[in-house]
């Protein structure tokens, strides 16, 4: 039996854990925003928006007229908002604290359309467009308007959004059109429709030549990479399987210039097999020029070095366009390449390596000090690939001899050797009979901040050996200087490809020695 004092003892129990509870509930309230999007037609649609906190640059994927639970704070809500062939691009800030709601509106966006002055005679414009959150290239929403697509973006003066439009036109020819980047870092321009004067535009001539890649199949493009919300937006300026010399204009700014190669495995799946990029500061008005797939793919300007008492050298290196050198904003290459290297002291061969997914260059601890001689050999190597008929630079091969000792930290004193011939056609062809004046460069790159360079080597000699029958048998040529460039003076067969072997000798006893086989061809 319960007693009177008995029920008064629960019931104050029941009321004590009532109000914990509900004390535990208002500790632990959520914090929620609801999205809202409305297209041009004044639809209700859903989309799935990009949602950044300020405070921590944590994305979040939020459906619209979903209750989405967040962390509270102040957020960036990015969306695309799709009306048949019309897409809108639109931001807010919003402070989530409580049940939070936010509406965007593609009715409020206005027309993005940049033009050219004088326009011109061109095939189409191709216009892509970005809103950023914070000023960066994260967090952003993207949208690409072709021929017959229009692209809006809702204005916004909040500083947490910034906003790139690139906008690009193709010419009639193979390569060559316009590229513009309009770009805000505070904002969303009201008025997104800039006109470029085309005269205050700069020029880049580009020559896109064939003959060492993989593939003939070549392409040719920009990217903006200044800083901001449009950096790295793409615009493709032409592609072709022949040789192409075209006028890229672009507005003043920061560039990435690009050469890709395409090319096709025998079961006809296509992919890049090479990507060469210029980082180009352009002026405006003024002309630049451009070169891709030029002659000679030899050994690059890597050198051998000793890092805390270990010699070090990548193998990735055996195959590089000399008009890219990994420095001065030039880069890239085709990895279509199978190394095999050996270090020797004496005449001991102390190692051998071959490149591969787990090995990516030498590294030899140096037990005793001595005269090294390290010897890299790269062979063209692309499995399910056919190469083209009549490929140049089938091979190539660095021989460098150098003095090392342990515990020791610095590049070796030795230079990298490269080949530039002068007068080639859009094949990199020379013509029969004729002479070619090769250019010796030697270079000497600190690629790695933390070691040093030292003195540069001082050259003893300088020879050069050709082959004209695929490198069974070599005869020098002369080398001279012209106009302070050393060059080997080599007379052309009637048919077939030259070989190049140089070896530069230095007072030190060491040398480097590059060759490339098919350097270049007669045609």
């Amino acid at each position: 039996m319960i007693t009177t004092l008995s029920r008064s003892l629960i019931t104050t129990a029941v009321s004590a854990a009532v109000l914990v509870g509900t004390a535990g509930s208002a500790v632990a309230a959520t914090n929620t925003l609801t999205v809202t999007a409305i297209n041009r037609s004044g639809a209700k649609v859903a989309v799935t928006t990009t949602v950044v906190n300020l405070s921590s640059a944590k994305e979040y994927r939020v459906r619209t007229g979903v209750k989405r639970t967040l962390p509270k704070g102040n957020y960036a809500v990015l969306a695309r908002i799709s009306t048949g062939s019309a897409h809108t691009l639109g931001g807010r800030t919003v402070k989530v604290s409580g049940a939070s709601k936010l509406t965007i509106d593609a009715r409020q966006g206005r027309l993005v359309n940049t033009r050219l002055s004088p326009a011109p005679a061109v095939i189409d414009r191709t216009q892509s467009v970005r809103i950023c959150s914070e000023g960066g290239t994260y967090g952003e929403v993207e949208a690409t308007a072709f021929s017959t697509e229009t692209v809006y973006v809702i204005p916004s003066a909040s500083k947490y959004l910034s906003y790139a439009a690139l906008s690009h036109w193709k010419d009639t020819n193979l390569v060559g059109g316009y590229a513009t980047l309009h770009q805000t870092k505070k904002g969303v321009p009201s008025n997104p429709a800039p006109v470029f004067a085309t005269a205050k535009l700069g020029t880049v001539t580009v020559d896109s030549r064939r003959g060492p890649s993989a593939s003939n199949s070549a392409e040719v493009a920009v990217q903006p990479v200044g800083g901001g919300c449009g950096d790295h937006m793409f615009a493709n300026l032409g592609n072709s399987d022949q040789p192409t010399t075209g006028k890229l204009r672009l507005s003043a700014g920061k560039w990435d210039i690009r050469g890709d190669g395409y090319g096709y495995t025998t079961s006809g799946e296509g992919r890049y097999i090479s990507t060469f990029n210029a980082t180009r500061t352009i002026a405006a008005g003024k002309s630049y020029f451009l070169r891709f797939f030029s002659a000679a793919w030899g050994p690059g300007t890597g050198l051998p070095a000793t890092y805390q008492g270990r010699i070090v050298y990548e193998l990735g290196d055996m195959l590089a366009d000399p008009y890219f050198t990994g420095v001065g904003g030039t880069y890239g290459g085709e990895g279509t390449v199978k190394v095999k290297a050996s270090l020797k002291l004496g005449g001991k061969t102390l190692k051998t390596f071959t490149n591969g997914p787990n090995t990516y260059g030498i590294d030899y601890r140096v037990k005793k000090a001595g005269w090294y001689t390290l010897t890299s050999t790269g062979t063209r190597y692309e499995p399910g690939f056919v190469f083209p008929a009549g490929m140049l630079s089938t091979a190539t091969s660095v021989v460098f001899r150098f003095y090392a000792k342990k515990n020791t930290s610095g590049l070796t004193q030795t230079m990298a050797v490269q080949h530039v011939p002068a007068g080639l056609n859009g094949y990199n062809q020379a013509k029969p009979g004729s002479t070619t004046n090769v250019a010796l460069r030697l270079s000497r790159y600190l690629k790695y901040g933390d070691m040093k360079k030292g003195p540069n080597p001082k050259l003893k000699s300088l020879s050069t050996k050709i082959s004209t029958d695929g490198g069974r048998t070599w005869r020098s040529v002369p080398v001279r200087k012209i106009n302070g460039v050393w060059h080997a003076i080599v007379p052309n067969p009637a048919a077939g490809a030259v070989s190049l072997r140089t070896r530069a000798t230095y007072t030190n006893g060491g040398y480097t020695e590059a060759t490339v086989f098919r350097a270049y061809a007669i045609g």
